[in-house]
C-alpha cells in the first residue's frame, strides 16, 4: 500500500498510542479473554468497545503495511501487539464469519511480525472454523457456487500461513482443474441473476491465488526464487482485483497474505543459507530433507537471521556467542554451524594428499551439554536432521569414567554429544582427538559461571583454544547478559562483533505476579498483575478466592496456592510448577492430588489420554512399585520430577508430558537444564533454596520453558507472592531482565576472593595488585576451586616446565596459560595484574610436582581426572590389586571372576571421591561392594531397595535409586576405571575380558561385555541389553565384533529379535558405520560403488538368483513404510525379492532415491551367482555383491539453484 506522505503511518501510530486501539484498551481486552479462560469466579467489568478497538486496529494494521518489508523484518514494531489483539477480538466475537476474518488477519499479522509458529497456530484454528462455515455442496448450486472461491482462497491462505507445503501444492493444483468449471457455472449464474460481478472478481482472484500457491510450493521444494517472485506478483494482482471490486473482506485476507509471502520469499533458507562458505549439495539435501519433515523449514526466523548476521556461516568462522531464548531456533543454528564446519565442498577434488588427510583425520564436531539426560535429547534431535545428509551423530553416555572400548565409537562419528566431564576425560586420554576437532558447540553456555563444573568447562575450552586452533567454539545460552564479554574472550580479534544477542522468541512470554488482596477476616481475592518491574501491562482479577476455614485462610501455603492456580491454568495447556527443592516439588504434587480428589473429575486430561496414563503407571510401577505415590499420581495426569527420581522414570515422565498424558509437572531445576518440553504456563512456587534466594538467571532459565511454539501464541510465567509487599519485591527482582547476573569466571572469582582475604577489603578496578601474595584458601569451595585449577594447569603444562627448578619459568608458563582463560580476560578487564595468580598457581603446581616426583605416576593420575588425594588413593588401590594378582594369579581365570571383581571394587572404596559420596548421611562404606555386585547381576531397583533400605536409611525407593545413580554408576565406575588405567600404565597389567568392561558394567547395571556394548549403543533398558547380548553368536565378542554382527543383520532379522523401538535404535546405530567412500559417492550424485546383497536366504528366492548372470539389471525398491527402518531398500528382479541393500548403504542411498528430482540409480549383479550356487554358498553371508551407479537426473544435469 502506498503511503507517500506518511499519513497512514501517523494515523496507525496514533490509534495505538492514544486512540481506539491504545495499550490500555488492548490490555483490558487481553485481561478479559484470559479471565474467561482461567477464572471460575466470574470476570470484572471492562470498559473497552470491541467495535471501536477493531477500527483502531484496522488503522494500525494499514499503517504497518505501509512500511517496507525490510523495515518490518528489521523491526516488527507493534505488529505482535496488533496480531494478539486481533486474536483476542476473535475470541470475543459472536458471529462465526467475524471470528474467522479476525483469526485470518491475526495469522497474517503474526507472520509479518516474524512469528511463524504463532501464525501456524492461529491459521490452524482459522482453517478448522472456516471449513465448518464454508461447507458447500455441488458446484452448480447457487449458494455453493458463490461460496466456493472465497472458501478456497481462505483454505489456501491457511495452508500458506501454516507452511503446509503438500497442502499448498495440492490446492494450487486443484485450482487449475476447478477454475474452468467454476467459471462456466458462474457465467451461467450471472446471466440469470444468481451471481454478481463481484463474484467474478473473487473467482479471478482465486485463480491467481492458486497459481501463487503452485509457485510458492516450487520455491519451498527447489529454491527457485523466480517462482517466489511470481507468487508475490500473483497475490498482489489478486488483491488489486478484489479492491477494485470492493470485496473488502477477501481483499483484506489476500492483501495481508501477499505481504506475508513477501517475507516468506525474502527469508527462505534457500536464499539465506547460501551465504555459507561451504555451500554444496550437502546443504541442498539438508534443506530438501527438512522441507518434507514434520515441521518444515520454510523460513529463517528473526533469531536465526541475527546469528547469521553475527557471522555464523562466514568464511572466517570466528568463535561466537549466541544468547537466545528457549525454543527460538537454537537447534537449527547448531545444525548450520555443524554443516558449515563439516560439509565437504569437494574442494580437495582428486588431490591424494587432501583425501588421505581427511580420511586419516576426519573432522569432528562436538556438542557439549551440562547433563547426561540432555545429551540423549540433543543426540536424538541432531540425528533426526543431520543423519539425513550422511553425518553420523553419537553420544558418549556418562561422566568421568573411562571405558576403553567406547572410544571406538569415535571412529564412526562425525558429531559427538558429550558432557563437559566426558569431553575433559577424552582430551586427557585421547590426545589425537584435538586434531580432529573442527567445531565445539557449548549448550547452556552460562554453566561456565563460577562453580566447580564451570571451572572445568572454562579450562576445557582454554585447552581446546590452545591445542586445537582450527576448532571453532560456539557458545549458546538463554541467559548470558555479558555475551559480548565472553565473545571478546573467545575471539579477541573480532572485537565483540562475534556476539549474537537475541531477545526474539517464537511465542510471546507473559510474566506476572500472583498476590492476594483484601482483609483476611473478609476473605481475599487473588489477582495476577502482568508486566515488568517498570510497568504493568494488564491484570487479571479474581483468579482465586480464599476464605477463613475455622481459624486460617485456605489456600494459604504456597503448595496449596500453586495447586489451585495449576488447576486454573491447566485449561490453557500443560503446566510446570517450578520449585527450588525436591521436597517442595513433592509437596506441591501432593497438594494438587488432594485438590483433584475434591473435584468431580479427579483426573486431568481427556479420555483419549487414558490409555497412555494407564500404560505410564504400569511402566513406573516396574521401577517404583504399584503402591508408590508417583505410580498413583501419573494416573491422575500429574507428577513430580527431581534429581532423586530414577533416571528411567524421569525419562518416562518427560515423554508422557510431551505427549500430553501428564498435564501438570512439579519439578526442580533438573528440568530447566536445556530440556525442551511443551509448557504453556510456568508457576514459580518458590524463590528460596534453604536460606538463599535463587538467582535471577535461574528464574529466567526456568521461565524460558513457557510458550509452546506452533501450539499457542503465548506462554505464561507467574510468580506466587505471599502478600502485596512480597509481590512488589518479586516484581522488582525477577521481572527485569537487566537484573540477570553476568557470567563470571571461577578463576576470576578465586582471585578476587583471595585478594580480599589478603587486603582486608575489596579491590577496586585499576588498583595495583602486582606485588600482593595470594594466600592459600583454608576451606570450602575456594579450596576445591584452587585444587581443581592446579590439577588442570598441571595437566596442560609441559613436564619440563613443571619440574624446572626455575620458579620464574614456571610462573611465566602459568601466566601465559591463565591469560588464555576467561578468568584472565575478566581480570584484565578490571586492570588488575595477573601476576599474583600466576605466582599462586605456580607455587601450588610446584608443590604438587614435589608430592608426585615420578612423572609417570603424575601422568597416570592426571588421565583419571581425580583430585590429588583421589589419585594417590587410586595408585595405592592399583598397587593392592597388582599385589593380589601376583599372589593369586588364578584370579584372572574366568571361573573366579566374582572374586576378582570384588577385589577391584573393594580397592575402589578407598578412593576419596567414592568415599565422600558413599558415606554421605552416615551410610556405611561397606554397602558399596555387595550392592554393586547385585546391581551388576541384574537385580531390579525394587529388589535392591527391599534388601538395602535399612542399611542406606532409605525410606523411599527414590533415595535408593539416587544412591545407585551417584555412588555406583558414576563415582564407583570412575574409581574402578581409574584403577584399571593405573594398573596398565604403572604395572603393565592390561585389563582383559570382563575386567576391561567392569566400569561399563557398573555404569549400565549389566554383567556381560556384550550387554555393555548394547547399552553403549543406546539400549539403556538393562533387561533389553542383556537379552540382545545373549543372541550374539560370536563367542566373547569385542565391541567391534558385536557392532559388526548387528550391522550384518537385515532389518527383518533385527525386528524379529527385539521390540520395534529398540530395533529402530539399533538400526540407526549400525547405520553410523556407513563407509565414507560410499557416502561421498552418493552425496556427490555421481559414481559407482559396490555393496553386499543381504538377506538372500530370508527372501526365499535363491533359485531365481542362481539363474541370473553377472551384469543382470536389478530393481531397487524403496520400503519407506517399513516400521523398523524407513530407509530400507529391497532388491528385486521381475517383481520377486532377492534381498536387501545393507543398512549402512541404504541410509544414504534412500535419501538420494527420495530426492526430487531423484538421481538415476541403476543396480546390476557384480558377482556371478552360478559358481556359488554350485557349491551351495549362494545364501551365505555377503557372497553376492551389487554394483550401483548413481548419476544426476536428466533435468538435474548442470542444474544450479536459482540465486
Amino acid at each position: 500500500m502506498r503511503d507517500d506522505d506518511g499519513t497512514m503511518r501517523r494515523l496507525g501510530d496514533q490509534a495505538l498510542a492514544t486512540g481506539e486501539a491504545s495499550a490500555r484498551l488492548r490490555g483490558q481486552l487481553r485481561s478479559h479473554v484470559l479471565a474467561e479462560q482461567i477464572s471460575t469466579e466470574g470476570t470484572a467489568a471492562y470498559t473497552y468497545d470491541a467495535d471501536a478497538l477493531r477500527r483502531g486496529l484496522s488503522l494500525a494494521r494499514l499503517g504497518q503495511l505501509a512500511r517496507t518489508p525490510r523495515e518490518r523484518r528489521t523491526d516488527p514494531g507493534p505488529l505482535p501487539e496488533i496480531a494478539q489483539a486481533y486474536a483476542d477480538l476473535a475470541a470475543q466475537a459472536n458471529e462465526p464469519e467475524t471470528r474467522i476474518e479476525l483469526l485470518a488477519i491475526s495469522a497474517t499479522m503474526w507472520s509479518l511480525a516474524g512469528y511463524q509458529a504463532n501464525a501456524t497456530a492461529i491459521a490452524r484454528t482459522f482453517q478448522k472454523e472456516a471449513g465448518e462455515l464454508f461447507t458447500y455442496g455441488d458446484i452448480p448450486g447457487p449458494h455453493g457456487l458463490t461460496a466456493a472461491a472465497p472458501y478456497r482462497i481462505a483454505e489456501a491462505a491457511s495452508a500458506v500461513l501454516q507452511r503446509d507445503i503438500d497442502t499448498v501444492a495440492q490446492l494450487g493444483a486443484a485450482t487449475a482443474s476447478e477454475l474452468p468449471h467454476l467459471g462456466r457455472a458462474l457465467t451461467a449464474a450471472l446471466a440469470v441473476g444468481q451471481a454478481e460481478q463481484a463474484d467474478l472478481a473473487v473467482l479471478a482472484a482465486y485463480g491467481l491465488v492458486g497459481r501463487s500457491a503452485r509457485s510458492l510450493a516450487t520455491l519451498w521444494r527447489t529454491g527457485d526464487r523466480t517462482a517466489g517472485r511470481a507468487a508475490i506478483t500473483d497475490l498482489k494482482q489478486a488483491a488489486t482485483i478484489l479492491l477494485q471490486a470492493s470485496v473488502v473482506d477477501t481483499w483484506t485476507l489476500v492483501d495481508s497474505l501477499a505481504h506475508a509471502v513477501e517475507d516468506i520469499v525474502a527469508t527462505s533458507p534457500w536464499l539465506l543459507l547460501r551465504r555459507s562458505a561451504t555451500w554444496s549439495r550437502t546443504w541442498e539435501r539438508y534443506i530438501k530433507a527438512l522441507i518434507v519433515s514434520d515441521r518444515p523449514l520454510t523460513q529463517v526466523w528473526p533469531s536465526q537471521r541475527t546469528a547469521l548476521d553475527a557471522g555464523l556461516l562466514d568464511a572466517q568462522a570466528h568463535n561466537l556467542t549466541v544468547t537466545m531464548p528457549t525454543s527460538a531456533g537454537k537447534t537449527h543454528i547448531a545444525e548450520w554451524a555443524i554443516l558449515h564446519a563439516l560439509a565437504d565442498t569437494g574442494e580437495a577434488g582428486d588431490n591424494p594428499l587432501g583425501l588421505i588427510l581427511r580420511f586419516l583425520n576426519p573432522p569432528l564436531a562436538v556438542y557439549v551439554v551440562p547433563t547426561r539426560a540432555l545429551a540423549a535429547q540433543v543426540e536424538r534431535h541432531l540425528a533426526a536432521s543431520l543423519e539425513l545428509v550422511g553425518l553420523r551423530v553419537s553420544s558418549l553416555f556418562g561422566g568421568a569414567e573411562h571405558v576403553r572400548y567406547e572410544i571406538q565409537l569415535l571412529d564412526h562419528t562425525d558429531v559427538l554429544v558429550v558432557t563437559t566431564e566426558k569431553l575433559d576425560l577424552l582430551l586427557r586420554n585421547t590426545p589425537e582427538l584435538a586434531g580432529r576437532l573442527r567445531l565445539v558447540l557449548v549448550d547452556e553456555g552460562h554453566s561456565i559461571d563460577q562453580s566447580a563444573r564451570g571451572l572445568r568447562l572454562e579450562m576445557v575450552l582454554t585447552r581446546i583454544r590452545r591445542a586445537s586452533p582450527q576448532a571453532r567454539i560456539v557458545l549458546l545460552s538463554a541467559v548470558l547478559p555479558n555475551g559480548e564479554d565472553i565473545a571478546r574472550w573467545l575471539e579477541p580479534a573480532a572485537e565483540g562483533t562475534n556476539n549474537a544477542k537475541i531477545d526474539w522468541s517464537p511465542s510471546q512470554l507473559r510474566t506476572g505476579v500472583f498476590s492476594w488482596q483484601g482483609q483476611e477476616k473478609d476473605g481475599q481475592t487473588g489477582s495476577i498483575h502482568y508486566g515488568s518491574a517498570q510497568g504493568r501491562d494488564f491484570f487479571v482479577p479474581k483468579v482465586l478466592t480464599r476464605r477463613l476455614t475455622r481459624t486460617r485462610l485456605f489456600p494459604r501455603d504456597l503448595k496449596d496456592v500453586a495447586a489451585s492456580l495449576a488447576l486454573h491454568f491447566e485449561r490453557l495447556g500443560p503446566v510446570l510448577i517450578s520449585t527450588t527443592q525436591p521436597t517442595y516439588a513433592q509437596s506441591a504434587a501432593r497438594a494438587l492430588q488432594t485438590a483433584l480428589d475434591k473435584t468431580d473429575t479427579p483426573v486431568l486430561g481427556g479420555r483419549n489420554q487414558r490409555d497412555q496414563r494407564l500404560a505410564l503407571s504400569e511402566r513406573i510401577a516396574e521401577h517404583l512399585g504399584a503402591e508408590h505415590e508417583l505410580t498413583v499420581m501419573v494416573g491422575q495426569g500429574i507428577a513430580y520430577h527431581h534429581g532423586t527420581v530414577p533416571q528411567p522414570v524421569r525419562h518416562l515422565l518427560e515423554r508422557a508430558y510431551r505427549d500430553g498424558a501428564l498435564r501438570v509437572l512439579c519439578a526442580t531445576s533438573t528440568l530447566s537444564q536445556g530440556m525442551n518440553l511443551p509448557v504453556k504456563t510456568v508457576l514459580v512456587h518458590s524463590t528460596w533454596r534453604n536460606q538463599e534466594q535463587i538467582g535471577v538467571r535461574e528464574f529466567w532459565n526456568a521461565a524460558g520453558r513457557a510458550g509452546r511454539a506452533f501450539q499457542e501464541t503465548e506462554g505464561h510465567v507467574v510468580l506466587i507472592a505471599k502478600d502485596p509487599q512480597d509481590a512488589r519485591k518479586l516484581r522488582l527482582r525477577y521481572l527485569d531482565k537487566d537484573n540477570i547476573e553476568p557470567v563470571l569466571s571461577t578463576i576470576g572469582a578465586l582471585y578476587y576472593s583471595l585478594a580480599i582475604t589478603r587486603l582486608g577489603a575489596r579491590p577496586t578496578a585499576g588498583q595495583n595488585l602486582t606485588d600482593i601474595e595470594l594466600p592459600d584458601p583454608e576451606q570450602g569451595e575456594l579450596t576445591d576451586w584452587a585444587q581443581e585449577l592446579e590439577l588442570q594447569l598441571l595437566t596442560m603444562l609441559a613436564e619440563e616446565v613443571v619440574d624446572t627448578p626455575d620458579q620464574h619459568l614456571l610462573e611465566d608458563a602459568a601466566h601465559d596459560l591463565l591469560a588464555h582463560t576467561l578468568g584472565g580476560h575478566q581480570i584484565g578487564a578490571q586492570e588488575w595484574s595477573l601476576k599474583p595468580l600466576a605466582r599462586f598457581t605456580a607455587r601450588r603446581v610446584a608443590a604438587l610436582a614435589r608430592q608426585l616426583p615420578d612423572p609417570a605416576a603424575r601422568a597416570a593420575i592426571l588421565r583419571t581426572g581425580l583430585s590429588l588425594q583421589g589419585g594417590l588413593d587410586a595408585i595405592t588401590a592399583a598397587e593392592q590389586v597388582a599385589n593380589t594378582l601376583t599372589e593369586h594369579p588364578g584370579l584372572l581365570d574366568p571361573s573366579t571372576w566374582p572374586a576378582l571383581r570384588d577385589t577391584v571394587l573393594t580397592a575402589a572404596t578407598t578412593i576419596q571421591e567414592l568415599r565422600r559420596s558413599a558415606t554421605a548421611k552416615d551410610r556405611p562404606i561397606g554397602a558399596v561392594v555387595p550392592l554393586a555386585g547385585d546391581w551388576i547381576a541384574g537385580w531390579t531397583l525394587q529388589e535392591i531397595h527391599h534388601h538395602y533400605q535399612l542399611l542406606l536409611t532409605a525410606k523411599d525407593i527414590t533415595v535408593t535409586s539416587d544412591y545407585i545413580d551417584k555412588v555406583i554408576t558414576q563415582d564407583l565406575a570412575w574409581a574402578v576405571s581409574s584403577i584399571l588405567q593405573i594398573l596398565e600404565t604403572r604395572h603393565g597389567i592390561t585389563p582383559e575380558g570382563p575386567l576391561a568392561t567392569l566400569p561399563a558394567m557398573l555404569k549400565y547395571g549389566v554383567d556381560t561385555a556384550p550387554a555393555c556394548y548394547a547399552a553403549s549403543l543406546g539400549i539403556h533398558q538393562r533387561s533389553a541389553a542383556t537379552e540382545l547380548a545373549a543372541r550374539c553368536p560370536v563367542p566373547e565378542p569385542s565391541f567391534s565384533d558385536f557392532a559388526g554382527w548387528l550391522a550384518d543383520l537385515t532389518t527383518d532379522e533385527i525386528t524379529a529379535i527385539t521390540t520395534p523401538d529398540i530395533a529402530a535404535l539399533l538400526i540407526r546405530s549400525t547405520e553410523r558405520r556407513s563407509p565414507r567412500s560410499v557416502q561421498k559417492t552418493i552425496l556427490s550424485g555421481r559414481g559407482t560403488f559396490t555393496t553386499p546383497l543381504r538377506g538372500v536366504r530370508h527372501a526365499n528366492n535363491v533359485w531365481l538368483l542362481a539363474s541370473l548372470p553377472a551384469g543382470t539389471r536389478l530393481d531397487l525398491v524403496r520400503d519407506s513404510n517399513n516400521p523398523a527402518d524407513p530407509n530400507a531398500i529391497r532388491v528385486e528382479h521381475s517383481g520377486l525379492r532377492l534381498g536387501w541393500i545393507t543398512k549402512t548403504t541404504a541410509r544414504p542411498l534412500a535419501l538420494a532415491l527420495d530426492d526430487r528430482p531423484a538421481p538415476l540409480v541403476t543396480a546390476v549383479l557384480h558377482t556371478d551367482p552360478q559358481p556359488l550356487a554350485d557349491t551351495g554358498q549362494l545364501a551365505d553371508h555377503d557372497q553376492i555383491e551389487l554394483a550401483i551407479t548413481i548419476s544426476p537426473a536428466p533435468d538435474d544435469r548442470g542444474r544450479r539453484t536459482s540465486r
